[in-house]
Formats: C-alpha cells, structure tokens, sequence
C-alpha cells in the first residue's frame, strides 16, 4: 500500500496551527531537540521509507494517538489521545488514600510526588507494553518544571526507538 506523506506533512501542519497553545516550526524543533529541516521535511510531506521516531515524537507533541500516523497515511484522520477522567488520585491524595487495584506500593509512592508532565505508552520488543510517567520536581518552580517538561520531551524519541529497534518474536517452530 502506498503511503500518502504529503497528506501526513498537511495533517501535523494542520494541527500545530491548531494546537493549543499554537505552536510554531521553531517550538517543534526544540520540543523534538531536531534540525529545522527535518521539520520542514515533515511537513513538506517528503517520502520516508518508513514512519521514524522523530514522526512519532511530533505526533505524540500534538496529542495524536500511537496509530495516528498509519491512520492518516492510509487515507484516515489522526485521533487524538483523550485525558484519563478515571480517579487514579493518588498523586495529591490524602495520606493513606488507598491505592489503585494492581498498583505497586513503589511505584504509587512514585506517582505520588510532583506534577504530572506527560505519559507515553511504549510497545515492547515482542509484545507487552511499558508506561512512563514524566513527573517534575515536587514544590518546583515554574522554571523548574518547564525544565523538565523540556527534558522529558528531548528523551520521548529516544524511548520511542525502543519500539523500533525491537525484532519480530521468534517463529514458533512447526
């Protein structure tokens, strides 16, 4: 199947101008920590010979969903990640709040301290499925958190790569 690159370039065009609040080419280029270029290559719909981690990166800075990007290259429009409503409160939850069914101790104690950055699912070499969960600094300043953000937005293709690198499972032998 061929793949519409120019549709993909106008759809994140699109959806920076769109984007709340808007984003320019050069808010991309520092959030994704890359060339103008490679930007402008996006955008422009130049051909890859296949979806990179700098595509999903920005699809993940426009809050687009895992498969946004094989959507809209077949032909389809990008989805959108929808926030969580459910109340897993236990960052800022009174002390001895219970925990979440399933949650480790750890890792609530973890979620407990700082603001909520941003998420990112990750599927694993051979299936299975890692969350990460980008807090910042607890009682952080302003510039202390936009700070973080900023780091957690420079390592989002480096954990995406995870996902890429990864080979196929081993054929079960017949």
């Amino acid at each position: 199947m061929d793949h519409d690159w120019v549709r993909l370039g106008d759809a994140f065009k699109r959806a920076r101008a769109e984007h709340e609040p808007k984003l320019t080419q050069e808010d991309v280029v520092q959030a994704l920590d890359v060339s103008r270029a490679t930007v402008q290559n996006i955008e422009r719909g130049k051909p890859f010979s296949r979806v990179t981690a700098n595509h999903r990166a920005y699809a993940r800075l426009l809050g687009w969903t895992d498969d946004s990007l094989e959507l809209v290259l077949a032909g389809g429009e990008p989805s959108r990640v929808v926030e969580a409503t459910a109340d897993l409160s236990v960052a800022g939850a009174e002390p001895g709040a219970p925990v979440p069914d399933g949650l480790p101790l750890r890792v609530a104690a973890e979620l407990a301290s700082g603001p909520l950055l941003d998420t990112m699912v990750i599927q694993l070499p051979g299936g299975g499925q890692a969350v990460v969960v980008a807090r910042g600094k607890e009682g952080g300043s302003p510039e202390e958190i936009q700070a973080a953000l900023e780091a957690w937005r420079r390592a989002q293709p480096q954990l995406q790569e995870i996902e890429l690198r990864g080979e196929e499972p081993p054929e079960s032998a017949a």
